[in-house]
């Protein structure tokens, strides 16, 4: 599991890729978060969103998204992690969320 993306010098955006590759192991391999299933499998699914936007933000050279926490799978309540600021496409049909 490479974590290092050496061709990105922010380390803002390593650290979200870091992130997202702990998550899928606590999710995958840990099972951490197993006993809310839907919401683990959202969970995991919005940080890969946030980090799909912050790859583009890249990519564009445009604003990288608000920093915000990775969401913590083993938590009680059943509401899925959001990032605090939702992108106007967040949800949008078109792309398959």
């Amino acid at each position: 599991m490479q974590t290092d993306l050496l061709s990105i010098g922010d380390d803002r955006v390593r650290a979200r890729y870091r992130a997202l590759v702990r998550l899928c192991y606590d999710v995958g391999w840990r099972g951490v978060g197993r006993n809310h299933r839907e919401r683990q499998i959202r969970d995991v699914r919005g940080y890969l969103r946030y980090v799909q936007f912050t790859l583009e933000a890249v990519i564009d050279d445009g604003p990288l998204p608000e920093d915000c926490a990775a969401p913590v799978l083993e938590r009680s309540d059943s509401t899925p992690w959001l990032p605090p600021r939702l992108p106007w496409y967040w949800q949008d049909p078109a792309d398959g969320s």
